[in-house]
């Protein structure tokens, strides 16, 4: 069963002057993050596209209304997360050298593209595969993030866009699983495909971290001290095994994201970005 799924229209302000190792002496981690998170304007309005194909096209084959108001609720949260997104990316590119620059839009044309030719020529299971093993691969690292708190390492506003980000993430994770239930072609196929999808994405997120980490070579190199390697190396270790376990999961024929015991942090975060979402509606 999921949990209640709401859309929380926020506002995050980005300046050319916000820190972009926003994670405490980790700047391959913080690009890490901000290179994967480039490719969001065209991942996410994919995901957005293959939910709407399916309630247009198959909706009677659902036939759960509960789901099908979710998978809505799905498509409503991820527009707001990559205008958000978006607005952080325009930022950075601004920033970033000519030359750089120009490397990262080229490779952003060709994301986009790839994700559109995913939508006009791929049959729905398959892109309902992909959704599925997205959603699985980030609910798995979300969970580890908050499990081990690793936003009290982050700083604003770079923390606040991704802790609300993940939060809703993992408040919709149960509704790429259970469309593909409904209409794919069962446990192999998922998983066949979903990994493909997490291979796929990672990919993509590395050459565009590739990017970052060369555009800004003097972050990097301030951080390169003795005590920050030591503090890094201790955080990662700790964040590798966590992450594996919560990975190792998601690949088993009885993996239901339903059933997911969500980390305290989890609940915390609902709670203040329903009061953060109120006030400003309000």
């Amino acid at each position: 069963m999921s949990d209640s799924i709401t859309v929380r229209k926020m506002q995050f302000e980005f300046s050319d002057e916000m820190e972009l190792v926003f994670i405490e002496h980790d700047p391959e981690l913080s690009f890490l993050f901000l290179g994967t998170w480039m490719l969001l304007p065209y991942l996410e309005p994919y995901l957005m596209r293959t939910m709407r194909k399916a309630l247009s096209e198959r909706q009677d084959e659902i036939g759960n209304s509960s789901l099908i108001h979710d998978m809505q609720q799905f498509c409503s949260q991820e527009g707001q997360h990559y205008q958000q997104h978006a607005k952080a990316n325009e930022i950075i590119l601004s920033i970033m050298p000519e030359a750089s620059r120009l490397t990262m839009v080229g490779l952003l044309e060709n994301i986009e593209s790839q994700y559109k030719s995913f939508s006009a020529e791929q049959p729905l299971e398959w892109n309902l595969a992909y959704a599925e093993g997205f959603e699985a691969y980030t609910a798995a690292g979300a969970r580890t993030q908050m499990e081990l708190r690793v936003f009290d390492y982050m700083t604003n506003p770079i923390r606040d866009l991704m802790l609300w980000h993940i939060m809703e993430e993992l408040e919709h994770r149960t509704v790429a699983f259970d469309a593909y239930e409904a209409l794919g072609r069962g446990y192999l196929y998922r998983l066949r495909y979903g990994v493909w999808a997490q291979k796929h994405f990672v990919g993509l997120g590395r050459q565009l971290t590739a990017i970052m980490l060369q555009a800004f070579p003097e972050l990097v190199t301030a951080h390169d001290d003795a005590e920050a390697r030591r503090i890094r190396e201790a955080h990662r270790k700790v964040y590798l095994k966590r992450t594996m376990k919560n990975l190792i999961g998601i690949y088993m024929p009885w993996y239901s994201p339903g059933r997911l015991k969500m980390p305290p942090m989890y609940e915390e975060a609902r709670a203040e970005y329903d009061r953060r979402a109120l006030s400003t509606a309000t």
